[in-house]
């Protein structure tokens, strides 16, 4: 008996490809993952290799896949429902509203108001500043001790006169006897990426109504790299 063909059926073509015969390029065959693939799939059974059979569900006990809730109720009820939390608080609030008043900050901007002295009652509009939200929301000892790490030395090597003088070598020495002013950027008289000029850079910046004396080290000359009389005028 002879097997009845549809009309629709594929015929022998010359032209483009033809659905149902492998030729048709819509239909996208997935590529095989790589020993070195990235994709998340890949990265998961990397991390659970070995800890579960083919075919079974990976076991719920193991740490990958514990996920711990945080209990922001029993935070609430164990420390910020204290009325001397909600006090602090609420200055923290009165404190934002302020410095959004004054363009300081806004709405979704990522930035912090931070108390300096980290007392959240003291609103003093000299106590605010705004910081980012990783170094205020540091614990304030850990915050010192990173500006500590990273402060340079800037003690003075000696005083003449009750004046700050920083040794120096002879040709830094020979650059310094101009003396700064007012506006005048540091690295025309002193090296800012050096051991010395770090050092009076960092200094001239605590201490800005202070005189500046440097010192030939070899020679012992001195000479005012910053006089806070010119600075006033």
């Amino acid at each position: 008996m002879k097997k009845k063909f549809s009309e629709d059926a594929p015929t022998n073509a010359t032209g483009g490809s033809v659905p149902g015969t492998g030729d048709d390029k819509s239909v996208v065959k997935k590529k095989k993952c790589s020993k070195d693939c990235k994709c998340a799939s890949c990265l998961i059974k990397r991390k659970l290799k070995g800890t579960y059979e083919c075919g079974k569900k990976p076991d719920k006990n193991l740490e990958f896949w514990k996920t711990e809730d945080r209990n922001y109720r029993k935070e609430y009820d164990n420390y910020h429902s204290k009325p001397e939390q909600r006090e602090k608080n609420a200055a923290r609030l009165r404190a934002r509203r302020l410095m959004v008043k004054k363009g300081k900050v806004k709405k979704h901007d990522k930035m912090d108001v931070h108390h300096k002295d980290n007392n959240p009652l003291n609103n003093d509009p000299k106590n605010l500043s705004v910081t980012t939200q990783k170094y205020n929301r540091t614990e304030p000892r850990l915050r010192e001790e990173g500006e500590q790490a990273s402060t340079p030395d800037i003690t003075p090597d000696s005083t003449f006169a009750q004046m700050p003088v920083f040794k120096v070598n002879q040709d830094d020495f020979v650059r310094c006897q101009d003396v700064k002013k007012k506006y005048a950027r540091w690295n025309k008289h002193i090296d800012t990426e050096s051991d010395y000029g770090k050092k009076i850079h960092g200094y001239a910046k605590k201490n800005p109504k202070k005189s500046i004396i440097v010192q030939d080290d070899k020679s012992g000359h001195m000479v005012y790299l910053k006089k806070y009389s010119q600075l006033e005028k």
